[in-house]
């Protein structure tokens, strides 16, 4: 278990020969880290350049020193911060001669913000922001990193908690005073007020579950018979040969993934084996695995040639194939001829729910571009909502998306409470939303789920 009372460092950024190595230190003994190199500690929220030494008295390096006194810090503890060499030679000089004093200790993974938690620097919601600010690799993930840094999702949660607070009060009226005459629409605003909130909760998690998509991104299998281009789909959208394209039927065997960037949400590509009965054992292991991503992928790309005579049959039995979301791409079009075009295309128009999900393209004669991007359309439609810049959800976890859901139905519990034959019951169910919301800013019993959090950070923040 760890201290919090011992002093922590960390190289903050990335190990490894670079240009600068910052070392951050935290708690009650940082402002005597200086001493230990021969230095003296700079004024609070001042730089200062330090000759550094090491335990012989030799020189170690020329580095820049911050100190900030807590708690107008980031943790709310004393911190300081060198600035040195990025030489891997150099930096481990500093962090040995840190770990060997008294009172300080490696951090562990998360452990600065653990303590910017712990101090009130931060809350639980924006400790999960920082993390997926972190972790950003688009700039959509970037921008909803920010917002809900900035209290998107804590803004609202903290206004239901003063309605419930609101509602306890009321409710407390009608506990203590039962036996009195009370105003006659006091139950009846209780429970108007009740659904107005637990309706305003209801609309929120309404979103599409667009916010964890962004977050996490999307996974979209290309599903279909031998041959029908697959392969050369993932290689164009890629921009580079990731997959072997062969004439042979059967070439590709198992999975090969590629993640792109779609509108700024992460979509990660499944190119699969062809779909066909086999002798071969291994062909016959990645139509299996090709069977198992289209059911259990995201959604489905279902990829087929148009030049084949049988391919609205191949297209039947792959939509009961893949899961509920799905698309159709008809490929080759550049060897039909004009009334097999006419054809195939009155055959897309009358698909049951999928004539505005199917586009007829070609992969190999596509000079300006166009049909790719008429794939890229098609991929776009089958990650919405997450494809929507204008939608504001706030949800971007699982665990904002559980907790909300138990408040809502605690509230909805309460409103079908007899409020004068079991008003205690009623607010039981308050306590259980509040307890709820509690959890998603971190305010109640959350120790265990603080560690999962905060684990997930790397060494030094």
């Amino acid at each position: 278990m760890r201290d919090d009372s011992d002093t922590i460092f960390a190289q903050a950024t990335p190990p490894g020969r670079a240009a600068i190595a910052v070392i951050r230190i935290s708690g009650r003994r940082a402002f005597a880290a200086p001493s230990l190199f021969g230095c003296d500690v700079p004024p609070p929220g001042q730089f200062r350049l330090a000759h550094l030494v090491d335990a012989g008295g030799s020189r170690l390096d020329e580095a820049v020193m911050l100190a900030m006194k807590g708690p107008r810090s980031s943790t709310g503890e004393d911190v300081v911060e060198i600035h040195a060499h990025g030489s891997q030679a150099v930096t481990a000089a500093i962090m040995r001669q840190l770990g060997e004093a008294d009172g300080f200790r490696p951090a562990a993974p998360g452990e600065f913000t653990h303590r910017m938690f712990a101090n009130g620097k931060i809350d639980l919601l924006g400790a999960e922001a920082l993390a997926d600010l972190i972790d950003a690799e688009t700039d959509r993930q970037r921008l909803q990193a920010w917002r809900q840094r900035d209290g998107v999702l804590h803004r609202p949660v903290e206004g239901w908690r003063d309605a419930l607070v609101r509602l306890a009060a009321q409710l407390e009226a009608v506990i203590d005073f039962a036996d009195e005459e009370l105003p006659g629409d006091l139950e009846a605003r209780i429970h108007a007020d009740t659904r107005a909130l637990a309706g305003a909760m209801e609309s929120v998690l309404d979103d599409g579950h667009e916010g964890e998509r962004v977050r996490v991104g999307v996974t979209v299998s290309l599903v279909g018979p031998v041959n029908a281009g697959k392969s050369t789909l993932l290689n164009r959208l890629a921009g580079r040969d990731v997959a072997i394209v062969s004439s042979q039927a059967g070439t590709t065997r198992d999975i090969v993934s590629v993640r792109i960037d779609l509108d700024g949400v992460p979509v990660t590509l499944l190119d699969t084996a062809g779909l066909r009965d086999t002798d071969d054992v291994i062909e016959a292991e990645g139509v299996r695995r090709a069977r198992d991503a289209a059911r259990d992928s995201d959604a489905a790309l279902l990829v087929i040639d148009a030049s084949t005579p049988g391919w609205h049959d191949d297209l039947v039995q792959l939509q009961t194939l893949a899961g509920a979301k799905q698309a159709v791409l008809l490929t080759k079009r550049d060897r039909l001829g004009a009334d097999e075009t006419a054809a195939v295309l009155a055959g897309l128009a009358g698909l049951a729910g999928l004539a505005s999900a199917a586009r007829l393209v070609s992969l190999e004669d596509d000079a300006d571009g166009g049909d790719l991007e008429r794939v890229l359309e098609l991929l776009r439609g089958l990650v919405v909502p997450a494809n929507r810049p204008e939608t504001q959800s706030i949800i971007t976890r699982a665990r904002h998306r559980h907790a909300l859901t138990r408040a809502m139905e605690a509230l909805r519990a309460a409103d079908n409470i007899d409020l004068g034959s079991a008003p205690e019951l009623a607010a039981e169910e308050y306590r259980r939303a509040a307890d709820s919301l509690g959890r998603l800013t971190g305010q109640v019993d959350v120790e265990e789920l603080l560690d999962s959090i905060f684990s997930s950070f790397c060494i030094g923040k």
